[in-house]
């Protein structure tokens, strides 16, 4: 007898248990009904993936024709009685879908420029068409922002508290008890503290450490006695600066082949109340540079943007009669003899246009920049930066203009009483600026071309005042000065008439001047056109007395004016050409003594400019004129020229202590100086009455490319705190807490929020002397005392506003203000909604209001296809946000679904597993022998 056993019994009880389809149990019932329309994305909600991408690219079409991109009847749902959230949820991922087939639009081929314009301007009317809808969408089940969503709201920028400690650069590696070579020999300076009005004066010199070693614990020591000794707080000791890991690189991955040794610095720590200042002894005088380093062009194909270039900024001691210049060793990269240190530039630093010294002994640097720089981010795709350093090379600020577009600082000025002034050009919005007549910025038929600018900051970098002016077409300042009282001149080129000047012809050169009162009201004194019927363009402007002189280039001539301003309007008394700069031009323009210096570059070598102290070599090379200031030609005029061989051109001018000071940019040869690099840069002193080259050094910098833009000096700026990493002058241990100078906010910025979805929106402004404490009360007001809104320490050390609803069933919601002076982004205040949270009986967190969940886009309201990295990051948020939608949408289609379908829609399906059937076949085979002999 055979026993046979139905193995689709077995089949069918396994499929029982697991649920799969087919099989007829509770669990299963209703795996297959349909509980939400099908969404617009889904590969069944067309024909064919064909009529897709057709049905997509008419959508595109009517776009560009200027229909709506939005449109909930198109949105078909085939579900019966489906919620109609599902219905706008699907218009707005179509919108979405649209507006990313619009921005594909710009990659195009053959397109013009007119194609490309149109394409971004249906882009932009489609976006806020976009943002609108979801903005103003009102769903039964969820909730839509077009921004984040968030528990907590912080601030992106901080205010830094008041220091406590000024610590130097490192002074020793390894064993901190070794013998320190900086501070051997002539070492000393005065360390002054003020306390309650009380002065309190201590001299340093390490010759009195007799034969004690000079290691750094022994010179801390012995500073601490001193100060104990005057009964003053303040103290110094040695900080440790941990090694950390030795790493290599190995298949491009870090290997850690050992430990570095540990570093050391000397760390004052100020005295609460103690207000601190460090002076030399002996002195001597350092130049400071501002430079390009690197190869502009690697690949030696002038078509391809590959250049490798930063920004630095190095001080050299110009002489060694009184001080020794700290120890460098011959063998570090880019050396150079009385080099004390060299400073390299964030890499969003572009060109240094200016340096200054202050009377304080700081160091102010004027730059272009295209991205986050000093901690301080930017508004537009470049912005201008003024940077502050100590002698020490220690950056104190970094404070950006704020410009919505593009702007370039030009020019930079110090006043008598320590304020400072910076000019240049600005193409778009510049929030708070008091507006001139202009027709550039002011204008939609000439928003592209750029305005002038000059802007007033007082010593803690402090915006007093800025004044735009423009012209029709392209202007710009270039050159700035204050006057003794306190007003401000400023020199700069014009396509068009300025207004209250006239038109010459071509690019015309022109002066202004502005004076502010007490309250920073400013008032223009005069415009006024300077040059020739060609095109012209100032190298240098100078205030002697009450007479403004400028040096102008014009036609390709060097020519100086002098203007009398004792009337209030300028009146020219004096003009005196200098002949034809051959190709070169004007560089800068000084005063010294009752004369006047002029230089630049030419390959003229016979300039009317004086007797000639040192003749033209060859090709282009640097002049220096020494004029009477009056521009009467006399006896006591010279020129001296200075080059060798090659093409050498002259970039700044500075004169400090009696003595003439020029840089730029070297040939082959130079008077004294050997070669180093591929292309060096160069400084030298010049008497310019002999000839004579008093001080001069060539020097290269990364890949052999070195390129002075600007040059500063200080008469006294180079002694033995240089040896110590210690600034000359008064520690500023507060720095500024206005929110216009720690950031790229300007007065007259603003974002709008609200306390709940229902509640009306309030406008946020920004004034100019605003801190984090007067934004708390103005964000508390504004949202209805609905808000916590406090101050709090971030992990950087910065202070920090925290937003938060009160009530935690609150929601507060943020909106981005008006293009160009978006105070929102300014703060880094994210935009959408801020929620508190709970967590459901499944673990999941929902907002604790008990409404439905918030979903956030995060779109930016101001995306553009203006370059290639818009483009591409319009693709990426658009892409982001349409993965959003369809996150909402499968949470909704989960909620309408019953969790028995759910449960059987997650157990395992489809045919039974080769385990099983194995087992199977095993059983009958066994019951097939057991009745075998049957």
């Amino acid at each position: 007898m055979t026993v046979f056993f139905d193995t689709s019994i077995l089949s069918a009880y396994y499929n029982a248990k697991s649920g799969a389809a087919g099989a007829s149990t509770g669990a299963s019932a209703g795996v297959g009904k349909k509980y939400a329309p099908t969404a617009p994305w889904s590969p069944n909600a067309t024909a064919s993936s064909a009529n897709t991408a057709s049905l997509m690219s008419l959508a595109v079409k009517n776009a560009m024709l200027g229909h709506k991109l939005v449109d909930e009847n198109a949105a078909q749902l085939d579900l019966k009685g489906a919620s109609a959230d599902y219905r706008k949820l699907f218009a707005l991922f179509n919108g979405l879908n649209t507006l990313s087939g619009v921005a594909d639009q710009i990659n195009g081929k053959g397109l013009t420029s007119v194609d490309k314009d149109r394409i971004r301007s249906i882009f932009a009317k489609g976006l806020s068409e976009v943002t609108a809808y979801s903005e103003s969408l009102k769903l039964d089940q969820i909730r839509i922002t077009d921004g984040q969503v968030v528990d907590t709201a912080k601030t992106g920028i901080g205010v830094a508290k008041p220091l406590t400690t000024y610590t130097t650069p490192v002074m020793v590696s390894g064993d901190v008890t070794k013998v320190v070579d900086a501070y051997q020999g002539d070492v000393k300076f005065n360390i002054s503290i003020k306390r309650a009005g009380t002065t309190h004066d201590i001299g340093i010199d390490l010759s009195e450490m007799g034969a004690t070693p000079r290691s750094l614990p022994n010179v801390v020591n012995y500073i601490n006695d001193k100060l104990i000794a005057e009964g003053v707080g303040t103290r110094v000791a040695t900080l440790r600066i941990p090694g950390g890991d030795r790493t290599v690189t190995v298949g491009g991955k870090p290997v850690k082949v050992g430990t570095n040794p540990d570093s050391w610095s000397m760390n004052f720590k100020v005295d609460s109340g103690d207000t601190l200042t460090f002076s030399p002894v002996d002195t001597e005088p350092s130049v400071y540079l501002a430079q390009t380093v690197g190869d502009p062009d690697p690949d030696k194909n002038s078509t391809t943007k590959d250049g490798a270039t930063s920004s630095q900024l190095i001080k050299i001691q110009a002489g060694d009669t009184n001080v020794a210049a700290p120890p460098q060793n011959a063998g570090d990269a880019n050396w150079v003899e009385g080099r004390v240190w060299a400073k390299d530039m964030d890499l969003t630093v572009g060109a240094t246009h200016a340096t200054q010294v202050g009377a304080d002994g700081s160091v102010y640097v004027l730059a272009d920049v295209t991205g986050k720089t000093g901690g301080q981010d930017i508004k537009g795709s470049q912005d201008v930066a003024l940077l502050k350093y100590d002698s020490a090379g220690k950056l104190l600020f970094t404070r950006t203009l704020g410009a919505a577009s593009t702007a370039s600082g030009l020019a930079l000025a110090i006043g008598p009483d320590g304020q400072v002034a910076v000019a240049g050009k600005v193409t778009g919005g510049l929030e708070g600026a008091v507006n001139g007549p202009l027709n550039s910025g002011g204008s939609a038929s000439f928003a592209s071309n750029s305005d002038s600018f000059v802007t007033v900051f007082n010593e803690e970098g402090e915006e007093q005042w800025t004044q735009r002016r423009g012209a029709r077409q392209n202007d710009e300042a270039t050159n700035i000065a204050f006057g003794a009282d306190g007003a401000v001149y400023v020199a700069g080129r014009s396509q068009t008439t300025m207004p209250g000047g006239t038109s010459l012809g071509g690019w015309d050169s022109y002066i202004e001047g502005f004076q502010a009162d007490a309250k920073n009201k400013v008032t223009t004194l005069f415009t006024q056109t300077v040059g020739s019927a060609g095109s012209d363009r100032p190298g240098g402007m100078v205030i002697d007395g009450t007479s403004l002189v400028l040096a102008n280039n014009e036609e390709g001539h060097a020519v100086l004016h002098r203007f009398d301003l004792s009337g209030g309007t300028p009146v020219e008394t004096a003009s005196r050409d200098l002949g034809d700069l051959q190709g070169g031009d004007i560089a800068g323009l000084a005063l010294k003594g009752g004369q006047i210096v002029v230089a630049g570059s030419t390959k003229n070598g016979a300039l009317d400019a004086g007797a000639v102290t040192n003749p033209l070599t060859d090709g282009l090379d640097g002049f220096v004129a020494q004029l009477s200031a009056d521009l009467t030609p006399g006896g006591g005029d010279s020129l001296a020229y200075y080059g060798g061989s090659g093409d050498d051109k002259i970039t700044g001018l500075a004169v400090s202590g009696g003595k003439v000071f020029i840089s730029g940019q070297a040939g082959t040869d130079l008077p004294g100086q050997d070669p180093v690099g591929k292309k060096d840069g160069f400084v030298a002193q010049l008497d310019v009455s002999t000839g004579a080259v008093g001080w001069s050094r060539r020097f290269t910098g990364k890949a052999g490319y070195a390129s002075p833009t600007a040059l500063a000096v200080d008469a006294t700026g180079a002694s033995s705190l240089d040896r110590l990493g210690l600034p000359k002058g008064t520690l500023d241990m507060t720095g500024s807490q206005q929110l216009t100078a720690v950031s790229s906010l300007r007065a007259g910025d603003q974002f709008e929020v609200r306390s709940s979805i229902s509640s009306v929106k309030k406008a946020v402004k920004i004034e100019a002397g605003d801190t984090l404490e007067t934004v708390a009360t103005k964000l508390r007001r504004a949202l209805s005392f609905q808000a916590e809104v406090k101050i709090v320490t971030g992990t950087d050390g910065l202070r920090k506003l925290q937003v938060k609803p009160l009530n935690p069933q609150g929601t507060l919601e943020f909106f981005s203000g008006p293009i160009g002076k978006d105070a929102l982004a300014g703060l880094g205040l994210p935009e959408g909604i801020v929620r508190t949270t709970r967590l459901d009986k499944d673990g999941k967190a929902v907002p604790a209001d008990g409404k439905g969940q918030i979903y956030g886009l995060k779109i930016d309201g101001k995306l553009n296809l203006d370059n290639a990295v818009n483009i591409s990051h319009v693709a990426a948020e658009l892409a982001t946000a349409m993965g959003v939608i369809r996150q909402a949408y499968k949470d909704l289609q989960t909620a309408a679904t019953p969790k028995s379908v759910q449960d059987a829609a997650k157990a395992p399906t489809g045919p039974v597993p080769a385990y099983l059937t194995n087992q199977i076949a095993n059983y009958q085979a066994a019951l097939d022998r057991l009745g075998g002999g049957s």
